[in-house]
């Protein structure tokens, strides 16, 4: 009995949610792929491949609005990715393993178009930095950081007063790195997500990314007041 008067409450406070919301905070866990290879010769005679897949980490965004329907964002995310090396020299070659931190870190500010009561239009300009810090296995360096503007835009919907799906297509100038010249190059990435509030103020939240670097997080996200 308890427990059927609980999710009665928790329903309850679920479908208080009327409108969509751009003063929030989220947590979640990461899935990032990485999928490169690169080779360096440190010194005469000494070559080292690198063979990086996949790997995670957490993610943090917020947001906070709106002024006049604009307002700001971040989303920092910090993953550690399987790297596979094998150093090859006049003794032989030695196979080893590790894992690099990948840093990904936007920030901006968007403006919202409602187009109904539950349905908003968006677009969105960041600073983007993407950072990768391999460390070293035999004198090797293919670290490397680069920063440059990003855009996105996209439709966020409330399909009931607790369900949201969401869509976008972003550009960012530091989408992609070359790990054998460590030139970053630009892409555009497509997103989906959701959010299912569970109590008043509290959802389950999760999104997937494709792109050169796809990535998927789930997690949860805390609504800030906006009165």
């Amino acid at each position: 009995m308890a427990a059927v008067v609980l999710l009665i409450a928790l329903s309850g406070t679920a479908n208080a949610q009327e409108e969509i919301r751009y003063s929030w905070l989220d947590m979640s866990f990461m899935g990032q792929d990485f999928d490169r290879a690169g080779t360096q010769e440190p010194v005469p005679g000494q070559i080292v491949d690198i063979d990086a897949s996949d790997g995670d980490g957490v993610r943090f965004r917020g947001s906070v609005g709106t002024w006049n329907n604009l307002y700001g964002f971040f989303d920092y995310g910090t993953t550690d990715i399987d790297v596979a090396a094998l150093v090859t020299n006049e003794q032989g070659e030695f196979p080893a393993e590790d894992v690099f931190d990948y840093t990904r870190i936007r920030a901006g500010a968007g403006l919202r178009f409602p187009i109904g009561r539950r349905t908003d239009i968006y677009g969105e300009v960041s600073f983007d930095s993407l950072d990768l810090d391999f460390g070293s296995f035999a004198g090797e360096n293919f670290d490397a950081d680069e920063q440059d503007i990003g855009g996105a835009i996209g439709i966020r919907t409330l399909l009931t007063n607790s369900l949201e799906l969401r869509a976008y297509g972003r550009y960012t100038g530091v989408g992609d790195i070359d790990l054998n010249t460590l030139v970053f190059e630009d892409d555009t990435l497509f997103g989906a997500g959701f959010g299912w509030q569970v109590v008043r103020g509290l959802s389950i939240v999760g999104d997937y990314e494709a792109g050169e670097f796809s990535s998927w997080s789930i997690g949860f996200r805390l609504d800030l007041s906006e009165d």
